[in-house]
């Protein structure tokens, strides 16, 4: 067995510690006073495509200077961008990858108003659109710009699907799902790290709510928790006890590749992983499949995201906002290798294929299943544009499904309580001024 198994009591200790030792970490590119170097904060590695998105601009724009600082995008990473944020650091422009954030920075004036400069730019406007939303707005005022586009999907392990004769998915239920991740489970692999989101692919966007009240009452969010509890159980889902005691939540690409689990529901950021044969060894292809259906629901999980921010502190806004228009347009192209799909669809086929699948896509790639799943498919894909009260709801959520996860709390019990958290939160947001 590959696999160090984890106790409860393992997880709890873990936690603990992480707990006491969470402290901030010192701040980098920026100092004290602020300079005329624009400053930009982001969660991908420079390597990674913002250096030559930065190159590119300057090139461009040899009037401006681009100092791009990269934080890491977990709880500790988020929290030093917060402080930085509202301590005044030289930020002028920075990214966003989760909905909990977005809520605490826009509702505490950390983005600015970006209305009048999308509304007045022809190129822009399908940050406009309100059926197929690619912005943030509140209160009316845009504050966010999604650069990229980043649907969901299942990768399989070609060697181990061959091995046990399971056939590709080219659409299949959460049923399905699930017999397959039983198929493939084996004494050194589990079938699946983890159920897709039930409630997600059957209600769609803002799933979280249901007019003044939160929406945890739908049948599905139990369908969620209990499913995958039960998959835990039998053996054919991660145990959620390793999950939290090894971070997996974060570098799930690592178990992957070491073959301790098969079935990975994950977004195109996580490609880069799967084709550096130096850094992330691995002697199989990959192959994609739709994320499964729910009730003949096919809500994609994925969404618009990696959202851009300006400061509206900054000095620089005509540059930050220069920057901005650039990486979005014309200077989409090299985060292609960080697995971002360019919001606005402004890249070709072919750039698409050698940008996130690497120099030699067949060698690592099933390239025809890439094509029929991210290519050419058009999912519809769930972006969040109600956040009332969303970082207590957020919480409740992890909360309670690690519980019930861990087999500590019912599903039914536990989605009762974040149900009660969900409506208090949401009553208490909208009686503020």
């Amino acid at each position: 067995m590959r696999r160090k198994r984890f106790s409860r009591r393992d997880v709890l200790a873990g936690i603990g510690a992480a707990a006491a030792a969470a402290v901030v970490p010192g701040c980098s590119g920026g100092g004290g006073a602020r300079s005329s170097v624009l400053q930009v904060w982001g969660g991908v590695p420079a390597a990674s495509g913002p250096a030559d998105v930065v190159k590119a601009f300057q090139q461009k724009y040899p009037q401006y200077k681009v100092n791009y600082t990269r934080f890491v995008n977990d709880a500790r990473g988020n929290l030093k961008l917060d402080t930085a944020l509202q301590g005044g650091l030289d930020i002028d422009v920075y990214f966003t990858y989760s909905q909990a954030s977005m809520a605490l920075r826009a509702g505490s004036g950390l983005a600015a108003d970006l209305t009048d400069r999308v509304s007045g730019d022809p190129e822009l406007k399908p940050f406009l659109d309100s059926v197929e939303p690619r912005a943030y707005a509140e209160n009316g005022k845009i504050k966010a710009l999604a650069t990229a586009r980043e649907p969901n999907f299942v990768l399989f392990n070609e060697k181990l699907r061959q091995q046990a004769g399971v056939d590709l998915p080219r659409q299949w239920t959460i049923d399905d799902f699930r017999a397959t991740a039983r198929k493939l489970t084996t004494a050194d692999t589990i079938g699946a790290y983890a159920v897709p989101d039930v409630a997600r692919i059957a209600l769609g966007p803002n799933y979280w709510y249901d007019g003044d009240h939160s929406n945890f009452g739908d049948p599905h969010f139990e369908q969620g928790l209990r499913l995958g509890r039960d998959m835990i159980a039998e053996g054919s889902a991660f145990p959620q006890t390793e999950i939290l005691a090894r971070h997996l939540d974060a570098y799930q690409q690592n178990s992957f590749l070491g073959e301790e689990f098969h079935l990975w529901s994950t977004a195109p950021f996580n490609l880069r992983y799967l084709y550096d044969p130096k850094k992330y060894p691995h002697d199989f292809k990959v192959s994609f499949a739709p994320p499964p259906t729910v009730d003949g629901k096919d809500w994609n999980g994925g969404s618009y995201s990696n959202f851009v921010m300006v400061n509206p502190k900054s000095p620089k806004l005509e540059a930050a906002w220069a920057f901005v228009k650039f990486w979005l347009t014309e200077g989409s192209t090299p985060m292609l290798k960080a697995g971002k799909l360019p919001t606005l669809g402004n890249v070709t086929d072919e750039q698409v294929v050698t940008g996130m699948l690497g120099k030699e896509p067949d060698k690592y790639f099933d390239v025809e299943s890439f094509h029929r799943v991210v290519l050419d498919a058009e999912p519809k894909l769930a972006t969040d544009t109600r956040l009332t009260g969303f970082p207590e709801i957020s919480l409740a959520v992890k909360q309670q499904r690690d519980l019930c996860l861990l087999g500590e709390k019912d599903a039914k019990a536990a989605i009762r309580e974040v149900r009660r958290v969900a409506d208090a939160a949401i009553a208490r947001n909208q009686r503020r001024p």
